[in-house]
């Protein structure tokens, strides 16, 4: 029988928390910080994860944690989206960009831009609603980001949470 705790609902969880988090106006700059709240999700789903393990089984390797963590970025990539995508929408709308608008019309006037990639990003800027390629655009990197990062969270709290072996490991034979 197997006795492994549900690998989905804390990642489920870890994904929410940080997807939400980094969507968020203001609370989105922890972010800044190396991905922190991603970071943090992928922690959040490795200590959740951990917490239900039975004692009896094999401790949690560090596969398991990137596994978790992957899971996890999936998840909050899309929430982040989700979340991020409407209230861009109206910050942008409402004028409560905070002069957005003005610095990306600057920087697309940079020369330095080549002009395929000025061309996109110009159609993304004046778009008069969320486009398909916006939504696209987001979701990929909301994802990347999400998957690497989390991955990086759960590794690192399977390192921090996890149980020791309380058997010492055999050294290699010798040669």
């Amino acid at each position: 029988m197997n006795d492994r705790p549900n690998i989905v609902t804390p990642a489920l969880v870890g994904g929410v928390a940080f997807g939400v988090a980094s969507a968020l106006p203001l609370v989105n700059f922890v972010n800044c910080a190396c991905c922190a709240l991603v970071i943090g999700g992928g922690m959040l789903a490795a200590h959740l994860f951990l917490r239900d393990y039975p004692p009896h089984l094999p401790p949690v390797t560090y596969g398991d944690g990137a596994v978790l963590g992957v899971l996890t970025g999936v998840f909050g990539g899309f929430v982040w989206t989700v979340v991020e995508l409407p209230l861009s929408f109206f910050k942008l709308r409402l004028g409560g960009g905070f002069g957005e608008m003005e610095r990306v019309r600057e920087t697309l006037s940079d020369p330095q831009i080549p002009p395929a990639l000025r061309e996109f990003l110009t159609s993304l800027a004046y778009a008069d609603g969320l486009t398909l390629g916006m939504a696209i655009f987001s979701v990929a990197v909301n994802l990347l980001v999400g998957v690497v990062f989390a991955t990086i969270g759960a590794i690192l709290g399977v390192a921090l949470f996890g149980k020791r072996a309380s058997h010492p490991v055999p050294p290699p034979p010798a040669p």
